[in-house]
């Protein structure tokens, strides 16, 4: 079986993951403590936060990091 993710790309993702899910942790309780609607309040800010955390990490600092690279000849 052929493994479609590297190990280096795999252990990024887990690390934004692990990120995403303290920093949704603590602005859930810090703002709305726990209360009923717990769960998906927190599936959502982690989903968010992780969403845009990954975006920034793998795709907008390579592809700008690559165009100015481009752009100076190297």
């Amino acid at each position: 079986m052929r493994k479609y993710i590297k190990p280096q790309l795999k252990r990024k993702v887990i690390i934004i993951a692990i990120i995403s899910l303290l920093l949704a942790s603590a602005l859930e309780l810090y703002t709305f403590g726990a209360n009923s609607d717990f769960l998906m309040r927190w599936f959502r800010s982690f989903f968010v936060i992780f969403t845009m955390v990954s975006l920034t990490v793998l795709v907008i600092v390579p592809a700008i990091n690559y165009a100015v690279n481009k752009a100076a000849g190297k």
